[in-house]
């Protein structure tokens, strides 16, 4: 009887679990409630933070052009945090706005389209003209730490993003910011 009734409750457990994971379904991000791990609300609260107080830093003290080039992001918390997931969607709502980034990933190929163009092989209406490739003025860099502690059979997570500007000609930190986050978690992530 002891075993009858232990598989019984074993099925009874399997299938909750089971019907918890079953199906795929489609949520909005900018309304995700959170969890213990870096997640969609973090994402979405430090980078609508940052462009904010980016461009309008750009647009009412800087004054001038910029070209952003992404430079070390690091991950400094105990944590998996893809940071390229952020700098992003950080540059595609700061590019939306006329914002632009510089990006080295293809240089190697427009070098070799130029000198193409530069042989006489390519008309010269559609050869890619030498010396007007931008260089970036300010690179984007920053960190991510944190700090974890269990308080009163909570997990408690202190984490910082932080997100600076330098000024590569002076090497002046222009513009700083940062996000904060304290989440309390209980330290049971398992419940039925």
């Amino acid at each position: 009887m002891k075993k009858l009734s232990l598989l019984i409750s074993l099925a009874v457990i399997i299938t909750a679990i089971s019907a918890c994971g079953g199906g795929t379904q489609y949520r909005d991000p900018s309304k995700d409630k959170g969890s213990m791990e870096f997640g969609p609300k973090e994402i979405k609260m430090t980078v609508n933070k940052m462009v904010g107080s980016m461009y309008d830093f750009l647009k009412n003290e800087w004054k001038q052009p910029a070209f952003l080039q992404v430079q070390r992001f690091r991950n400094k918390t105990s944590e998996h945090i893809d940071t390229q997931m952020i700098t992003n969607e950080i540059a595609t709502n700061l590019l939306k706005k006329r914002i632009y980034f510089i990006d080295d990933t293809l240089t190697q190929e427009a070098l070799k389209e130029m000198e193409q163009g530069m042989t006489g092989l390519i008309d010269p209406d559609a050869a890619i003209p030498v010396g007007q490739a931008k260089s970036p003025n300010m690179y984007l860099s920053g960190d991510i730490i944190d700090n974890v502690r269990t308080v009163g059979g909570k997990r408690l997570q202190y984490m910082v993003i932080t997100l600076k500007l330098y000024n590569l000609k002076t090497r002046v930190v222009e513009w700083q910011e940062q996000q904060e986050f304290l989440k309390a978690t209980s330290k049971n992530k398992y419940s039925l």
